[in-house]
């Protein structure tokens, strides 16, 4: 298995800081990266990360800068990556929007609770994530053999026809 990439987006440096130092504590094997903008993390990722966590609110150091949702949007036309948002905004309809959008999940970082969440999130996304790729190789696997007995069926035909 590869080292698990978690690419972590959060202008508050302090905020990411202590993301990345949960990550490492939770996750020791896993790589994380951190960027202070969306905008820097799209110029700059060139690799299939395994997660994105990003915050609501990136606008709010540099107010022109793209909120998490349109990162995200961008972000998802690039990789097919799980996203965890992670942001102070406790609104229903802002969490409801990030998922409408095409979040995996959605944790809001009120309290230390919110890293146990993280966790519990993180767990859950990648579990699925793996899931869904053995979905994927199950039936590309059924449909081999479905074209192997089909023409091994096709080819017994043909040796009794031609016999």
């Amino acid at each position: 298995m590869h080292t698990l990439r978690i690419v972590v987006i959060e202008d508050n440096q302090p905020t990411a800081e202590m993301i990345q130092d949960f990550l490492k504590t939770n996750f020791p094997k896993a790589e994380t990266i951190l960027f202070s903008s969306g905008e820097e993390a799209i110029e700059r990722i060139t690799w299939k990360p395994d997660l994105f966590i990003i915050d609501y609110h990136l606008n709010s150091v540099n107010s022109r800068a793209m909120d998490g949702i349109k990162v995200m949007m961008k972000l998802k036309d690039e990789h097919d990556t799980p996203v965890i948002f992670l942001s102070s905004q406790e609104d229903a309809t802002v969490s409801a929007n990030t998922i409408k959008y095409g979040a995996d999940d959605y944790v809001a970082k009120n309290n230390q609770e919110a890293f146990n969440r993280l966790e519990i999130a993180i767990g859950n996304v990648l579990h699925n994530t793996y899931l869904q790729r053995d979905i994927i190789k199950q039936r590309r696997f059924v449909v081999l053999l479905a074209f192997l007995v089909f023409t091994l069926i096709t080819g017994i035909m043909l040796t009794k026809f031609l016999s």
